[in-house]
């Protein structure tokens, strides 16, 4: 990897305390509007083996992403406390890989919830398989030079990064197919969202061929993660009005 310049490291650590203010302020709206039942609540069903599908669960969309937004949270001011005590940057990197594999498969869970996928079971798996696609990222980081460098891990981790968003794909044509597709601000924020999830990769990979130093991939991995913040409160806010529905 590159090495950091002391006036990027500086620079990236004003970005990530801005950073942990954005999304704690809009956590905290978002709460709000939760609290208040002022959002979108989607409802999850399970299929029981004697019958047909039944409710299972109902997920607060507003709520939903108020997590999302606190795993950035609490996962850049854990890596300011072990910047200030002197902790490697490679430990570092395991709390970044960590947020980034939660905030993928969570988000994933919710974009396919709003895109019509509603069963239980789908939506863990598709949580798994979010998650773990970053996580095979983080397993890839921790081996050599080398190892890093090669294309074959990261090629296997990014096919499965993109089978949830397949699934979302197939439900929303199925849906225009069947003319009952999702909201309009539905599938342009999971065109977004999808085009930032692309971004991390792509970030990812450049860091890996040592193209960028670690204090601008952390950088451009807070940008990432502000925007995909955007987009879940575009979701909350454009849902939350009756126009956004047609």
């Amino acid at each position: 990897m590159t090495s950091t310049p002391p006036a990027a490291a500086s620079r990236a650590r004003l970005l990530v305390i801005a950073a942990v203010a954005v999304h704690l302020v809009v956590a905290i709206a978002l709460f709000v509007v939760a609290l208040n039942r002022a959002s979108i609540v989607l409802p999850v069903s399970l299929t029981l083996p004697a019958g047909g599908p039944g409710a299972f669960a109902t997920v607060d969309l507003a709520a939903a992403s108020a997590i999302v937004l606190l795993v950035s949270v609490v996962a850049r001011l854990l890596s300011l406390v072990l910047a200030s005590r002197g902790v490697s940057v490679e430990r570092q990197r395991d709390v970044r890989m960590l947020e980034l594999s939660q905030i993928a498969g969570i988000t994933v869970f919710m974009v396919a919830l709003l895109n019509g996928i509603t069963e239980a079971g789908a939506l863990i798996v598709l949580y798994a398989v979010a998650a773990a696609s970053v996580g095979l990222l983080w397993v890839q980081s921790r081996a050599g030079a080398d190892q890093r460098a090669a294309a074959w891990p990261y090629s296997l981790a990014a096919a499965l990064a993109i089978v949830p968003w397949g699934v979302v794909a197939l439900y929303q044509v199925i849906g225009i197919i069947a003319a009952a597709p999702p909201a309009p601000i539905v599938r342009v924020l999971t065109i977004v969202i999808l085009l930032l999830a692309a971004a991390m990769w792509l970030v990812e990979r450049r860091w890996q061929l040592g193209v960028q130093s670690d204090a601008r991939t952390d950088a451009l991995h807070t940008v990432l993660t502000i925007a995909n913040g955007l987009a879940l409160l575009g979701l909350v806010v454009g849902l939350a009005r009756p126009s956004a529905l047609f």
